[in-house]
């Protein structure tokens, strides 16, 4: 009993390493790097994302922690653990880093000197003879299948010589640091594959076949001769990690000195800005009190213009009301004088209508006198006859 146990044991045991060894080159294969700096456990469910350092420890403590894992589980994780501590540089898992600056290389490698701006090669692109010349894949479909794959290349520049394409392409990435990872793990992927440049340069060109190969530029390349090395010298320099790292502190403390004294000058004109704000801001009350004041007085006297104005028409009008009266008293007057006369006209025509009858009455009575007494003469003459 106790062999067969023995022998079963040995037997998953074997199972177990081979499961991990299967899923270890599963994930050499398929890379499980989401983005530049975190990254998902491709055999937990749900979408929580890890820092490089802490996936190991997430891999470790569900193949030692968890009772209920199944021993696949557990050789799943073992083999992501395995993955991670090896390709992704990750050396210590209880330590977490809070920066996104810091390049993803080894520490051996941080001294090392890498074309600037980043750059990646790719050798053995297939070409044929067209037209008496060599002809090969464009930049931009190449570029395209890299940033598929998740490294985001900037361009991607075939290299030419009087013969046509010479299967070599260097493949720029951004100049930051997210660039600088993208590199790392364009040549990682390449080295899962066994196509680096060792590879490269050890297999003989008849054995490469179609498989391209891909490496991040350094030294070596940027001084090599022909056509590599004239394309990095032309568009690149020599940097090492620590170098442009230093680059960019120094850049970063300049650039923070140059902010200080910005900040300080804005906050000198700002000062400024607030007495002068302060001055036109008490100037203008002044001009409002002022203002205020001047309105409050033009109120004023229009208040007393309008009462004067008031008055005087008040006293127009009650004069005005006085002289109707008065005229109307005086044409009633005037209107019983025009009566009293047109009575007296009457009684004056018929008094001058009696003297008239009384004067012709007159006139025919000194008539009939002085006939009379013409007669009266007659008849005296007729007696003293």
């Amino acid at each position: 009993m106790s062999y067969k146990s023995e022998e079963r044991d040995i037997s998953e045991s074997k199972f177990q390493e081979e499961y991990e060894l299967r899923k270890y080159e599963y994930l050499k294969m398929e890379r499980i790097r989401v983005s530049n700096s975190v990254y998902r456990c491709p055999y937990c469910i749900g979408k929580r994302y890890y820092h490089p350092k802490e996936l190991p420890q997430h891999a470790s403590n569900l193949d030692r922690g968890s009772q209920r894992r199944t021993r696949g589980e557990q050789a799943q994780h073992r083999a992501l653990e395995r993955y991670v501590r090896r390709y992704l540089c990750v050396e210590d898992s209880s330590e977490h880093s809070t920066t996104t600056e810091s390049p993803a290389v080894c520490d051996r490698d941080k001294e090392r000197l890498f074309v600037w701006p980043w750059m990646g090669v790719v050798a053995n692109i297939p070409t044929q003879v067209k037209d008496g010349r060599r002809v090969g894949e464009s930049g931009s479909k190449l570029r395209h299948e890299l940033a598929t794959k998740g490294f985001d290349p900037v361009t991607v520049h075939p290299l030419w010589s009087c013969f046509g394409h010479s299967g070599l392409a260097v493949v720029e990435f951004k100049k930051d640091w997210d660039g600088f990872n993208n590199a790392i793990m364009f040549e990682k992927d390449f080295d899962l594959n066994h196509c680096g440049k060792k590879d490269y340069v050890t297999i003989l060109e008849r054995d490469r076949g179609q498989r391209l190969y891909g490496w991040i530029a350094r030294d070596d390349d940027y001084k090599a001769n022909g056509l590599l090395g004239e394309h990095l010298r032309k568009n690149g320099d020599l940097k090492t990690v620590c170098g442009k790292e230093a680059e960019d502190q120094r850049k970063d403390a300049k650039l923070l000195c140059n902010l200080t004294s910005t900040l300080k000058e804005k906050y000198d004109h700002l000062r400024e800005m607030e007495i002068r704000y302060e001055e036109t801001t008490q100037s203008l009350i002044k001009v409002m009190d002022q203002k205020e004041s001047m309105v409050k007085s033009y109120n004023e006297e229009i208040r007393k213009m309008q009462q004067i104005a008031n008055d005087h028409f008040a006293k127009i009008s009650s004069e005005h009301g006085k002289a109707t009266q008065q005229l109307l008293a005086k044409r009633e007057e005037l209107v019983q004088c025009e009566k009293k006369l047109q009575q007296r006209e009457v009684q004056i025509e018929n008094e001058r209508s009696k003297l008239l009858l009384e004067k012709k009455m007159n006139e025919t009575a000194t008539l009939e006198q002085e006939k009379a007494d013409k007669s009266v003469l007659r008849l005296k003459g007729s007696f003293l006859n």
